[in-house]
């Protein structure tokens, strides 16, 4: 991983469109990852948040569109394993492989940089070590992971990710099933990595306030489309989110931390309540 360049971003999308059954589920996207800065996509289901991080880690084929990386390369034109030491991707579910340990599974991020016949790897136990003190995993390295909470389960991904050695790490719904302890530990850990390590972030998440109190910068999709973009003080509005929420939804901007609140109004649920009662 590089130090934190600001003259750049290391990764640009631009004019991303994607088809998926039969018709465009994003539509001529861009957004930009930053070093050292967390960028969060929100919307509803089926917004194309998902769609739109797949499609920038190559897992969806773009049908109009460019990936730039941060040395202006296409990443179109990279082959398999030279994209993979540029950009890592934490999809939302993975199966758990039985047998396998911490250390092992940290170990399997290291495949894009190993010598295609032999396997060499010259700085693999390295960058291995380094992910699993960055997780907090050091002292669970030889345990099985099927045995972990799924919590520390995360972790393992996130540390697997790191040992690619990317300056770009992509997450789909990295809290996704957690309790709330850990979502709040991965979520600190996301943030780590940007400010103290220099990596830009691209996170795909459901919780608004989460979105607001993690990211520096915040991207609103609906119906495939960007409708906001910028920090989130600018991009969280009341009028926006009820429009694309298709709920009322009240977002507080006067608070100590300047992190946006996002809540729905008690009467409303009240009313609802009162609705499903009757």
């Amino acid at each position: 991983m590089s130090a934190p360049n600001e003259e750049g971003p290391w990764l640009h999308a631009r004019d991303v469109s994607i088809t998926y059954g039969g018709g465009d589920v994003v539509h001529q996207a861009e957004i930009v990852l930053s070093p050292g800065r967390v960028t969060a996509l929100v919307g509803p289901n089926g917004s194309g948040k998902s769609t739109l991080l797949r499609g920038i880690a190559r897992l969806q084929r773009l049908r109009t569109g460019a990936v730039a990386l941060r040395d202006g390369r296409d990443a179109g034109d990279l082959d398999a394993r030279s994209f993979a030491r540029e950009v890592a991707m934490l999809s939302q579910s993975r199966p758990t492989p039985v047998g396998v340990t911490v250390r092992d599974a940290v170990e399997f991020g290291r495949h894009p940089h190993r010598s295609r016949w032999r396997g060499h790897d010259p700085q693999g136990a390295e960058r291995v070590e380094h992910a699993l003190r960055l997780t907090r995993l050091t002292d669970r390295a030889s345990d099985m992971i099927d045995e972990l909470s799924g919590g520390q389960l995360q972790r393992v991904w996130i540390a697997s990710a790191l040992a690619q050695d990317t300056d770009v790490l992509l997450l789909d719904e990295p809290t996704n099933h957690l309790d709330l302890r850990y979502q709040v530990e991965v979520l600190e850990l996301v943030r780590e990595l940007a400010d103290d390590h220099g990596i830009a972030v691209g996170a795909v998440l459901h919780d608004l306030n989460q979105a607001a109190a993690l990211a520096d910068r915040v991207v609103v999709l609906s119906r495939g489309r960007v409708v906001a973009d910028g920090e989130p003080a600018r991009a969280m509005r009341s009028e926006l989110l009820s429009e694309v929420f298709e709920i009322d939804v009240v977002v507080d901007h006067d608070t100590d931390d300047r992190v946006p609140r996002v809540h729905v109004p008690r009467q409303l649920l009240r009313r609802r309540a009162a609705t499903a009662n009757a």
